[in-house]
């Protein structure tokens, strides 16, 4: 007995062992997309997470931190809204415990970034507080963000130098990488309708610092006319 084979099943190719459908092909794609728009974000927030968190290490033992601005001041002009927080104070002010920015809509706000291990802070230190005295009871508010400092260290620097403006603890940095902090000291300037006018990178001078407030002030006005 003859048996007749069908070959034309032999003929045809294998299929291929994992065949992606187009919509998976289009979902994969999308999501390399994604990672390619969020890996800068991504790969700047770890060094500069890194950069704090190798100045504490050079604090803690003795060497000077990594992240200062020893140089000259330089000015930066922004403008761009000031992201909002809600950090613990150091000591309570206006009878709060926490110092939450968007309270203070409507006054021109002097942010200032530093850390009881950073020398150019120590500079400015009298400068600020000279000058926060000055304006205090004119619609301005100073707050000092100390970032990756102890307690002890950070309450010594701030009677050292008889700091009476409110003072918040951002130990892990949350604040300053919101802002894009680049070293300490780093001061923001922000308008009454929360728009950041500009920033100082560097210990502040008390002409600057006079310059910069006025400039915040008359920024809302002019856009206000």
């Amino acid at each position: 007995m003859t048996v007749t084979q069908d070959r034309s099943a032999e003929d045809q190719p294998d299929p291929p062992l994992f065949e992606k459908s187009t919509e998976e092909r289009d979902f994969r794609q999308a999501g390399l997309r994604r990672l390619l728009v969020w890996l800068p974000v991504f790969v700047a927030l770890v060094a500069l997470l890194g950069l704090l968190g190798w100045g504490m290490w050079r604090q803690q033992t003795g060497s000077p931190g990594v992240i200062t601005n020893d140089g000259p001041a330089t000015v930066a002009v922004m403008s761009r809204p000031a992201g909002d927080f809600t950090m613990p104070l150091y000591d309570p002010f206006n009878n709060e415990t926490e110092f939450q920015l968007s309270n203070y809509r409507g006054q021109t706000v002097v942010l200032n970034f530093w850390a009881s291990w950073c020398p150019p802070c120590r500079e400015e230190a009298p400068v600020l507080e000279a000058v926060w005295r000055q304006y205090q009871d004119q619609d301005v508010i100073f707050v000092g963000v100390d970032i990756w400092d102890t307690e002890r260290d950070a309450r010594a620097y701030m009677r050292e130098f008889n700091i009476t403006f409110p003072n918040v603890i951002d130990n892990r940095g949350k604040v300053a990488v919101e802002y894009g902090l680049t070293g300490v000291p780093e001061t923001y300037f922000i308008t009454p309708d929360g728009m950041i006018s500009r920033k100082v990178i560097g210990a502040i001078s008390q002409a600057v610092l006079e310059e910069s407030i006025a400039e915040a002030r008359q920024s809302t006005k002019a856009a206000a006319r």
